[in-house]
């Protein structure tokens, strides 16, 4: 599986938590009996359309986006900050408390000092409307070249080393990634487009209104063949945060859906709620269950009826048990664990999609 050195889990994550809040038409439904490796190769094939060298590069390169204008991200892409460990109750708890502190940074903090306030209802200064940027000297820098749209702002993407996931040198142009402003009213809005040779990769628009909290992404990924659609919503408040994912996969006819509710999150007692299913041609699986900072239980139904129960403490592995409380197969379990992996990974990816776009959400100092 294609994985970047800077957000080693965020890729597989992103490629998973891609979401279409609407879900698809292949909600199958109770009916369908649940075929464990079928379900795996569903997500599997959910990937297959984060395969794409563009999608690399994007990934690669746009966490030097808003340091090109503030001199360092609103949102920290290192490794450290995304790489919250798979199947671990703290760590989905620390990405809960990271990811509010990210979102309410981006909604309460000023536009750069460098930069004028753009008039109400625009996210583009008119400093930078209109340019182009390029890497040189391990950041991005505005150039003379055209192409840009006049609303918004241009940068070049590059081959990437895949042992280092750095630009390769000399450097190979691959494509480009546009930011347009949609912004009206009191809602900041940006589309983000990722393209490479002519090809649209990637497509999404970002929302965000400082007065009621709440930031959205809709939009899609594609390798060119397949193409995940998705639609990410989010509510911060004082102490706490609601996530909801939704994807749609029309070639696999899969859909899935994940909600998670973090309360009190600054505090050690803050428990987060998650609700996840995954309906598809092979079956319906859904898990209910609360983390908190030791621990989590969480439920498993396949076509409505109790199919398993995973229960997770502090750092250990998973135990996953069948509704007679005995192992499930290994098969079983690996599907299980597929879609488990999602709630682990949740945070890592909202924050991977708004790292590009972070410095024009902020509201105008």
């Amino acid at each position: 599986m294609r994985v970047l050195q800077l957000a080693k889990r965020s890729v597989t994550l992103l490629a998973v938590l891609s979401f279409a809040l609407t879900g698809c038409s292949g909600d199958s439904g109770p009916d369908v009996p649940f075929n464990p490796a079928g379900t795996s190769a569903d997500l599997e094939a959910v990937n297959a359309a984060y395969g794409s060298s563009a999608f690399v590069s994007f990934s690669a390169m746009s966490y030097l986006f808003d340091g090109a204008f503030t001199g360092a991200p609103l949102i920290s892409s290192s490794a450290a900050a995304i790489d919250i460990k798979a199947m671990n109750a703290g760590g989905i708890r620390a990405g809960a408390v990271r990811s509010a502190k990210q979102l309410a940074g981006i909604l309460s903090a000023g536009r750069h000092k460098a930069f004028s306030a753009p008039p109400t209802g625009m996210a583009i200064p008119a400093e930078v409307a209109g340019k182009t940027y390029e890497y040189s000297g391990g950041t991005y820098v505005p150039t003379d070249r055209t192409g840009a749209p006049s609303n918004g702002v241009r940068f070049l993407l590059y081959a990437v080393d895949p042992v280092t996931f750095q630009p390769v040198e000399p450097l190979v142009e691959t494509g480009y990634v546009d930011i347009t402003d949609l912004s009206a009213g009191t809602t900041q809005s940006v589309r983000l487009e990722v393209v490479s040779g002519n090809v649209t990769y990637i497509e999404y628009t970002v929302a965000a209104n400082n007065t009621t909290g709440s930031i959205s992404v809709i939009g899609f990924v594609s390798d060119g063949t397949h193409q995940a659609n998705l639609n990410i919503s989010a509510t911060v408040s004082s102490n706490g945060l609601t996530l909801v994912y939704g994807l749609a996969v029309p070639q696999r006819d899969v859909s899935i859906n994940l909600r998670l509710t973090a309360s009190d999150i600054d505090v050690e007692s803050g428990i987060i709620d998650i609700v996840i299913s995954m309906s598809g041609p092979h079956g319906t699986v859904s898990m209910t269950g609360q983390f908190t900072a030791t621990g989590a239980t969480l439920t498993v139904r396949t076509g409505g009826t109790t199919f398993a129960t995973i229960t997770v403490t502090g750092t250990a592995e998973p135990v996953i048990t069948g509704a007679d409380g005995q192992p499930i197969s290994d098969e079983d379990a690996a599907a299980l664990v597929g879609i488990f992996e999602l709630t682990s990974q949740a945070f890592g990816a909202f924050d991977q999609l708004l790292t590009p776009v972070s410095f024009f959400l902020a509201p105008a100092a």
